[in-house]
């Protein structure tokens, strides 16, 4: 099933200026996915650098394919909370639920605007922990669900209110705002829930660091007891917010 988390990534970085030719960094690309789609907006004449950290989600990326009108993506395998390696200059800096994960995302930014043409974009989708989940009736078993991911987000040192600081670290910098909204994720009526499987995904995570086990999170029936909840509530679950932010340095 297809995360919907990531249902607001084409809307906002077709909308960004991503041009044909245009020369793109994805920064903690992971398997790729938003460097495929930006390979798709940049074409046959740009190029996409895509680093991560991981060789696992990178030799995972390079088996992906990519169409014949997509840019040409070079994966580099890169740490990105040290000085970054000269890679050229960038006419667009991307990046999906990465600067919340490091250590410093102030002194990164810093370091990506060094790496950016005058009039260069850097568009980032980052998300950030909020009053959720809500709606119309009581989500005692979405709420636990919510609170251990944040919770492990924040235990593996992940910065959960980055997303909110993030036009703040822009201005910082000298770059001017040109986008700073957000999307809810949604969990809708009459659709199946991604969260049974987002929560095998990071259930090893909980236990790792022991925020929940394997007993109490109950994934055999978790399934069945979140339609439960749901179709007791009723209506439309505001599960998330993913918090889209572009920006650009001056010519």
């Amino acid at each position: 099933m297809i995360n919907p988390a990531n249902a607001p990534t084409a809307r906002f970085f077709e909308s960004v200026g991503i041009e044909a030719g245009a020369r793109v960094l994805d920064v903690g690309c992971g398997s790729g996915d938003l460097s495929r789609f930006v390979a798709e907006l940049a074409g046959p004449e740009g190029e996409v650098v895509a680093i991560d950290r991981s060789d696992e989600a990178l030799a995972m990326a390079r088996t992906m394919p990519i169409s014949s009108s997509a840019a040409p993506i070079r994966y580099r395998t890169m740490e990105l909370s040290v000085e970054l390696p000269d890679l050229g200059l960038f006419d667009a800096i991307v990046g999906r639920r990465v600067l919340m994960y490091l250590p410093q995302p102030a002194s990164t930014i810093a370091r990506l605007k060094r790496l950016a043409k005058p009039g260069a974009v850097l568009a980032f989708q980052e998300h950030a922990r909020s009053s959720l989940p809500s709606g119309l009736g009581r989500l005692d078993l979405h709420g636990q669900l919510y609170d251990w991911m944040w919770t492990t987000v924040a235990a593996e040192g992940g910065d959960v209110g980055l997303a909110l600081r993030l036009v703040d670290l822009f201005q910082a910098e000298g770059l001017t705002i040109e986008q700073a909204r957000s999307e809810a994720i949604l969990l809708q009526p009459g659709e199946p829930s991604f969260l049974p499987t987002l929560t095998a995904m990071m259930l090893p995570r909980f236990v790792e660091r022991e925020v929940a086990s394997v007993e109490d999170v109950g994934l055999e029936t978790l399934a069945e007891r979140l339609e439960e909840e749901r179709c007791a509530a009723g209506g439309t679950i505001v599960w998330d917010l993913a918090f889209l932010t572009a920006a650009r340095l001056s010519i």
